[in-house]
Formats: C-alpha cells, structure tokens, sequence
C-alpha cells in the first residue's frame, strides 16, 4: 500500500471530477490517497507521500497559476518522486486531437523544467448552465471556431471516463513499481530501523 496525493486545480468542477475518480481508482487498487484541492490553504506536504498526482484545467491557454506555483515550490521533490500529471481541456475533445492538445503540457514541463514519469490529456466539458452571460458568450464563440456544440441550453461533457479510469491504472502500475523499490531497500533487521523514507 502506498500514500498519495492527488491535487488538482478545477473552476467549474470537471477536472475535480476527473481527479476524484482517479483517487477512486487509486484506492481500488489498495493504496491510501488524499484528495486536495490546490487552493486549500492547509496544503499536505508532498513529502508525506510516496506519489504525487498533479491535474489541471486549461483556461486561457494556459495551466492554472497555483499549480504552477506548486510545481516551482517543490520543484526539487517532485523531479525526484514518481508523480503523474492531467490537463483538463476541450482542445482534447476535437476528433483526432494529438495525445498533448495545442502543446499545453509540453509548454508546462518546458517553463517548470519539470517532467512527470506519466502524463494525459482529457476532453473536459461545456458547463453553459453554470457560466455566467459573458464566460457563456465567450465560450460559445470559442466552442463555434472549434467545431464543438453551441448549445446553450444544456452542459455538455465530453470526458472520456475509461480513458481516465485506465491512467488510474497506470498510476496504481506506477505506484506499485515504487512499494517493491520501499521493499527491496528496506533495512534487513526491521526491529532495528523504519523501512527507507520516501525520497
């Protein structure tokens, strides 16, 4: 069983869906998770888990600012620590879309010299109901240039969920690979001394 945290950073609540099932998923698989918003101010030091999953929504062409942030804060850590990384946008709901949609997470890994062992992008949704008149109007303009639903009467979602439920896997895969390493460098007399820290 192994400790992870799985923050993220949501606004209208899609990718706070994606990371609550992939929590689900890594807890499935027996391992204890921690389910964080980034903008919680009593933020769990990454250095309690032997994981860190990092997601985020795309808003403006860009990650959000506080996971950024995050990314710089324990930047040392995180480059040291298995972590995994999603990027929440609709530019990975066009048909076709290429497995890293207009370069957004090459463009984040770049600008934080940072690099996750694994990484995936998800089609988010079209929250019309809950934007207010100008994001909705905005949005509608954006979502008509890309080819997506103008309809404004309705949310639309366009999150693949087994897409999701399968980089869960791969994170469990991943974890995994890291309580065997915990094991193998455990010390050979137990009652002598605690199983190696996390790095």
């Amino acid at each position: 069983m192994a400790s992870i945290l799985v923050l993220f950073a949501s606004h209208y609540g899609q990718t706070r869906a994606i990371a609550k099932t992939i929590a689900e998923e890594l807890r499935i698989a027996g391992n204890e998770v921690d389910l964080v918003d980034v903008r919680r101010p009593d933020m769990p030091p990454p250095e309690d888990y032997d994981v860190v999953v990092l997601g985020s929504r795309i808003e403006l062409g860009r990650h959000a600012a506080a996971i950024r942030a995050f990314i710089a804060e324990h930047h040392q850590l995180l480059c040291e620590m298995p972590c995994a990384f999603f990027s929440v946008s609709m530019a990975a709901a066009t048909p076709g879309a290429s497995p890293d949609p207009n370069g957004y997470m090459t463009a984040l890994f770049e600008d934080t010299s940072w690099r996750p062992q694994l990484s995936a992008a998800f089609a988010g949704a079209l929250l019309y109901k809950q934007y207010n008149w100008l994001t909705r109007l905005i949005m509608k303009r954006i979502s008509k240039a890309a080819g997506h639903t103008t309809d404004t009467s309705r949310d639309h979602e366009f999150t693949d969920w087994r897409r999701v439920r399968a980089f869960a896997r791969s994170i469990a895969e991943m974890t995994m690979v890291r309580v065997r390493e915990h094991l193998v460098g455990a010390p050979a007399h137990p009652s002598s001394g605690s199983a190696a820290a996390s790095t």
